[in-house]
């Protein structure tokens, strides 16, 4: 080894805690070593999927020189260290450094170390490693600068211009750089092949998304100063040895080897000891192999009730045998929806692999809800509670803490926002990416999503299918151009790239899959048989009356749900009901508008009323009344269900709801009816403006003039599932509509076609870099990143996966001087200083969503008053994106923007002279 100056392991990369002496910090060499033995034992002994990922990102490369010059070049990570802009910063360090003789300018300019280490592997590298081809020099180059979250967003020559000014004056810095590169490379790089020998990947930006996402992954276990102590003053190459042990605890200590069995799969009978699958769980059997070794995407499409949550998890664990890893993220429309399925899957994956299985939750209130949702979760008596090493799920589980650290546990369910993030130009997007990389990737519900929405999936699908992701998309039923649209973005993304080609019809129920060789639909029959449900078209009334209908549906028992649009609707209606003072009616309310504890309390007694499980009698009287969330959110029965009007697509998905459990019904209720309510202006004619920000009123034209088309004295028949696709692509296709309301559809039809290209071309905005451009994800100097998902650091702009705007606030009351969560002061939280994470899951566990637009302009005002401001310093992470809601203590009431805003116990949050936008829960949910 040449000899290097004695100064160059005395730059500081950790400093030291406070109290210590400033000698104690870690040498930066140390940490890039750190780093560097991290992802070697990452790569080596670490979770099988981070190999397989990775390889498959950077297929086109040879895999083993890859994996034995990877440790040398993530820990090259921090070589911008080694500069005055950083050595400069902390005052002690500065001062000790400049006593042994190193030269600081008086005034520097902002310069991160990251983008000086991507500044040196773009000028250095090439001149060091002779041969090395022109994407390398790339990837390596913006993985490096991209290590803290975000790809450097300047030009090489301005940043080179900055690196000059900054260091005038001590010509060492350039040396001392250099030194550091031949250190490190003459302790990590292997002997035996040159650097340019790892070839080129097929796809440059896959490969550095990936390599960034292994590099962000290693850094922040190889900064964890319990694992890795500061240590001044060693030899270097004991401290190499160090190093690599401490790397090895490391994985030991986050259960981050890969320890788990290999999976199995024989039959999906043996999976979930059924009895015998149901016909669409059974496809899952028939498949090939071959079709599921490589990265595939599956849509299944099936009505309610045929078990398609159960045949994705087959199908996962079939792909999971046959790739070797089993890995997966299952993603939902709304947290309600996330949160039921994460029981479900703790159960599945305990039962495979005991607490080793736990499940990590993933969206903005996973804090609070996750370890009581844990808790619920009930294993069978003789299933062995914990791991061969006697470890709690809750341990094994806590290096995952954290949206974005949870996305790489093995075991992952969320909102289909964490995935989307992945497509969207947010900090860490390469994380989330490569969290999800070589996974199985469930997305549930995927008709449910507009335009907005579709594009970034779109995008996404195309990214995940770059990084060897198979994904399961769930559906009632997709419109044809919906299907194709998915179908060509993953295709597109394969390698090679495959042209997509369809039958004139598609099957229903169906299994389509798509690989980049290959093509195949499969149908079945249903379980659940024929079901024909009475659709009903009435004209709605104002709510005294239309709670006086459901009480008259229930006047001989039963189970009646009345789904609204909007919140206030919904409100009104049981206000309405329960001032009719029926006896032994049994009335719940459920909305988005709840505090989350509340909300959750609704949703497990209506489990409890109308749930599957449930044993009420044909006699009792229930009615259940609420928004969207009873659209997507629950499994549970009803007799008769009333629901505003909405697109064709969600009414057969509302409709899914009747008599969905085996159960006996009120003579009254034989037949299950979806009764949908109409509003008419003074005309007499369907008046959709209530609800237009919440659907297109061309969509609700479409699907009334095709509903229309088949009825006789407002009602007909629909039988599932023969009229699925029937009923989906009369609305959904480009096809004219004849007949009544075809005027009304046409001239509807121009304003849509604004509307999506608006939303397409705003989902277009902060889109990450196509995946499959052959050039340096980062080109011109980058783009500009929206800094925090949250809006919170960046002047509101918000990295959106929906379209809508929308507000979460926190109800307080100032009691004695001091803010609480309830009017009687007694869960208080601080003022001066940030509360505890136990304060923060009450706080969290009080927030409500609202989505009305002056109260978004109040929070949104650089003047408004302080009592709509937290008072601390420093928000913690957890609560970026929350503000106070100040209430007061008498009327649980306060006036914002001529809104009077209102906690009803029973009612929720209640805002009166609201405006009709965004008042639905479609925008109920978080990042």
């Amino acid at each position: 080894m040449k000899s290097i100056d004695p100064l160059l392991l005395q730059f500081w990369g950790k400093t030291p805690r406070p109290g210590t002496p400033v000698t104690q910090f870690h040498p930066a060499i140390f940490h890039m070593l750190d780093v560097g033995c991290v992802a070697e034992a990452l790569l080596r002994h670490g979770p099988q999927r981070v190999r397989q990922a990775l390889l498959h990102a950077w297929r086109g490369a040879d895999p083993e020189a890859l994996i034995s010059w990877l440790p040398f070049l993530i820990a090259l990570h921090d070589l911008g260290k080694l500069s005055a802009a950083f050595q400069g910063q902390d005052e002690a360090q500065r001062e000790r450094l400049t006593r042994a003789g190193v030269q600081f300018r008086s005034h520097s300019l902002e310069l991160h170390h990251a983008a000086i280490s991507a500044l040196w592997i773009h000028d250095y590298l090439a001149q060091n490693e002779p041969e090395i081809a022109q994407d390398l020099v790339w990837i390596f180059r913006d993985a490096t600068g991209g290590h803290h979250g975000r790809f450097v967003d300047e030009s090489m020559e301005d940043l080179r211009k900055k690196l000059h000014h900054v260091e005038r004056g001590e010509s060492r810095w350039r040396d001392w750089r250099k030194q550091g590169y031949v250190l490190l490379r003459d302790l990590l790089a292997p002997e035996d092949k040159p650097l340019h020998s790892i070839g080129t990947p097929v796809a440059p930006r896959p490969a550095t998304v990936a390599l960034t996402g292994l590099l962000v992954w290693s850094d922040w276990i190889g900064s964890n100063e319990h694992d890795f102590p500061a240590t001044p003053g060693m030899d270097i190459h004991c401290y190499l040895s160090l190093s690599r042990q401490r790397a090895q605890n490391a994985l030991t200590t986050h259960y981050l080897r890969a320890s788990r069995s290999q999976p199995q799969y024989s039959d999906f009978r043996a999976l979930f000891q059924a009895i015998a699958p149901r016909p669409l769980q059974a496809v899952v059997d028939r498949l090939s192999d071959n079709d599921l070794r490589q990265p595939a995407l599956v849509v299944i499409e099936a009505p309610t009730g045929e078990g398609k949550t159960e045949a994705a998890l087959a199908l996962a664990r079939r792909i999971a045998a046959l790739r070797g890893i089993d890995e997966i993220f299952f993603a939902l429309p709304t947290m309600a929806t996330g949160n039921q399925m994460f029981t479900r899957l703790e159960r599945f994956f305990r039962t495979l692999y005991g607490d080793g299985g736990s499940v990590r939750l993933s969206h903005s209130q996973a804090i609070v809800v996750e370890d009581d949702l844990r808790r619920r979760v009930t294993l069978s008596a003789d299933q062995d509670r914990s791991d061969p090493e006697g470890c709690s799920a809750d341990v094994m589980l806590g290096w995952f803490v954290g949206p974005k650290k949870a996305m790489l546990a093995p075991f992952g369910v969320g909102t289909v926002d964490q995935v989307e993030l992945g497509g969207l130009n947010v900090r860490h997007y390469p994380l989330r990416l490569f969290g999800l990389a070589s996974k199985v990737v469930i997305i549930d519900e995927v008709h449910a999503y507009d335009a907005y929405m579709s594009v970034i999936l779109e995008h996404t699908l195309a990214w995940l299918a770059t990084l060897g992701c198979s994904i399961i998309l769930l559906s009632a039923t997709l419109p044809r151009q919906r299907h194709d649209a998915l179908a060509r973005a993953f295709l597109r993304a394969t390698e090679p790239a495959a042209a997509l080609t369809l039958p004139e019809e598609l099957p229903y129920p169906a299994l389509s899959l798509y690989h980049a060789t290959a093509q195949s639909h499969h149908t079945c029959d249903v379980f659940r048989g024929e079901q024909r449900f009475i659709l009903r078209l009435r004209k709605q009334s104002a709510p005294e009356e239309e709670a006086g209908r459901l009480l008259e549906l229930v006047r001989n028992g039963g189970a009646v749900a009345r789904i609204c649009n909007r919140v206030d609707d919904a409100q009104a209606i049981y206000r309405a009901l329960i001032a009719s003072g029926a006896p032994g009616v049994t009335c719940v309310l459920l909305h988005a508008r709840f505090p989350l504890h509340e909300r959750q309390r609704r949703e497990q007694r209506i489990s409890v009323l109308v749930g599957k499980e449930s044993q009420r009698t044909p006699e009792q009287r229930i009615i259940i009344a609420g928004t969207q969330v009873l659209e997507q959110s629950l499994d549970y029965d009803v007799d008769v269900m009333v629901s505003d009007f909405a697109p064709i697509d969600l009414l057969l998905q509302r409709a899914g709801r009747l008599h969905r459990h085996s159960r006996s019904r009120p003579d009254d209720h034989c037949e299950p009816v979806l009764e949908i309510v109409i509003p008419y202006d003074e005309q007499g004619k369907p008046d959709w403006r209530r609800w237009r920000a919440i659907y297109e009123p061309y969509i609700l034209w479409r699907s009334l003039a095709t509903l229309c088309d088949g009825l006789t004295d407002d009602t007909r028949i629909v039988t599932l599932p023969r009229d699925y696709r029937t009923l989906i692509e009369a609305v959904y296709s480009a096809a004219p509509v004849v007949g009544r309301y075809a005027g009304e559809v046409a001239k509807a039809e121009q304003e849509y076609r604004k509307t999506i290209d608006a939303q397409t071309a705003k989902a277009r905005s902060p889109l990450t870099p196509d995946a499959m451009i052959r050039a340096p994800i980062v080109e011109h100097g980058g783009r500009s990143y929206i800094e925090e998902e949250t809006g919170a650091e960046a002047s509101w702009q918000l990295a959106k996966t929906r379209l809508g705007d929308r507000v979460t606030l926190v109800p307080v009351y100032r009691v004695n001087g001091e803010l609480s969560l309830d009017p009687g002061g007694t869960f208080r939280i601080p003022t001066d200083v940030p509360p505890t994470l136990e304060q923060m899951k009450d706080v969290i566990n009080v927030a409500v969503p609202v989505s009305d637009r002056a109260v978004i302009a109040a929070y949104r005002d650089e003047h408004r008053d302080r009592a709509l401001r937290w008072t601390w310093s420093a928000i913690p992470a957890p609560l970026r994106g929350l503000h106070p809601l100040p209430l007061d203590v008498q009327t649980h009431s306060i006036t914002l923007n001529r809104r009077r805003l209102r906690l009803d116990n029973e009612l929720g949050l209640v805002i009166e002279n609201g405006d009709v936008d965004m008042s639905g829960d479609w925008f109920e949910e978080d990042l």
